[in-house]
């Protein structure tokens, strides 16, 4: 009988084999080990599990003496954090020192800011202050009840409120609080309002019904001139807040899409959400902005999606959080979900996760290794490593 001598083909089949067999009983062990199921072993899958959860390292806390939070009272002006409760207003540098603390007995309070200056005001209030970082700056009454306010690094602010004969009206002051302009809605709700950086110009996101169907209107008004420079329609879309983006263009975010609106050419770009719900989203100014778009109205199964500063899609990616908040820092994207905050880079790739606080309920990121994060019981500063 003839020898059968091996060949060096079959040689290096029968090593790949091995390898291959090796490979996956390391693989099955690891998904042993980790509780993960077969349904589950997808490559973006597989990377979440092999980064290495870690406790987020505490450099500060402030102890808080309120009973709740929203996610939008906490901002970070890129010198410094604001916060504001129920109760009071605080103003820490980088470092959780305190440059300004202060009572409030505002219902529903809000706060906006601007690199150098904030306004903290209440819903249905017709009281606002304008602070700077370490004074209050401006006591103002308004003597209507006020829907919204804004301001910009140059200290010039408005304020939209309810107005007898009129519906609502916007008014805009200076930093020296000197009246600038007004304008008075005859037929629609005010909901938002935003001023640019230059102080030029406002926008203002507007609601009502129009036999039965709800309309929304974007106006855009310029300080210079009695009309306005262009109004945008939203039939059966509610606005939630419009924002510029950079100085002459805003981002109007409604509950079925987001729309960017530059206001020189007064040409807009829809981004529509489909059958999707808006679970949390920011802006970055002059980078863009992040959705969280989820599956259903509870906040699970979220899409992800990178708008640019134009409107357009760069990149987006689907996770299976619940996302409590969610923050963009220029190339970065933070998600809080639950006790977890979660990094990703805009491509979508998991940069890193972290155990944050049971409580926590937003965060505002310094830069992709430092972040603050808002619960009900404290306010931290925490490293991400």
């Amino acid at each position: 009988m003839a020898e059968h001598k091996e060949s060096s083909n079959d040689k290096s089949n029968n090593r790949s084999r091995i390898a291959i067999a090796v490979v996956f009983l390391l693989l099955v062990c690891v998904m042993v080990l980790l509780n993960i199921k077969w349904d589950k072993l997808s490559p973006d899958n597989l990377h979440n599990t092999l980064v290495q959860t870690a406790a987020a390292k505490e450099e500060f806390s402030e102890k808080l003496s309120g009973t709740s939070v929203q996610e939008k009272n906490i901002i970070n002006t890129g010198t410094g954090i604001y916060y504001i409760s129920d109760t009071s207003i605080l103003q820490l540098d980088y470092n959780g020192n305190k440059n300004f603390s202060g009572q409030h007995s505002y219902t529903s309070p809000c706060i906006k800011c601007s690199d150098n200056y904030a306004v903290a005001f209440g819903l249905g209030s017709d009281k606002f202050r304008v602070i700077s970082p370490s004074f209050t700056v401006y006591n103002g009454t308004q003597g209507t009840s006020i829907i919204d306010c804004d301001i910009n690094s140059k200290g010039t602010y408005c304020v939209m409120s309810d107005h007898t004969g009129y519906l609502s009206v916007i008014s805009v002051y200076d930093k020296d609080n000197e009246f600038i302009f007004s304008y008075s809605f005859n037929n629609y709700y005010g909901v938002s309002c935003a001023i640019n950086t230059s102080g030029t110009m406002a926008a203002v996101g507007a609601v009502n019904t129009i036999d039965g169907a709800l309309m929304s209107k974007v106006y855009i008004l310029r300080f210079d001139s009695d009309e306005p420079a262009a109004v945008f329609d939203y039939k059966d879309s509610m606005i939630y807040e419009v924002k510029y983006i950079d100085n002459d263009k805003v981002a109007v975010i409604t509950d079925t899409m987001v729309s960017v609106v530059d206001c020189s050419s007064k040409k807009e770009a829809v981004y529509p959400y489909g059958s999707k719900f808006l679970a949390s989203y920011d802006l970055d100014y002059g980078d863009g902005m992040v959705l969280a778009l989820s599956q259903s109205d509870d906040g699970r199964n979220c899409k992800v999606v990178f708008l640019d500063e134009n409107g357009k899609e760069e990149n987006s990616f689907n996770t299976e959080h619940s996302v409590y908040s969610i923050k963009l820092n220029k190339d970065k994207i933070s998600l809080l979900s639950g006790d977890m905050l979660y990094s990703y880079n805009t491509y979508g790739d998991l940069l890193g996760r972290w155990q944050v606080g049971h409580d926590a309920k937003s965060v505002t990121m310094i830069n992709d290794k430092t972040a603050f994060i808002l619960g009900v019981s404290e306010l931290r500063k925490i490293i991400l490593e």
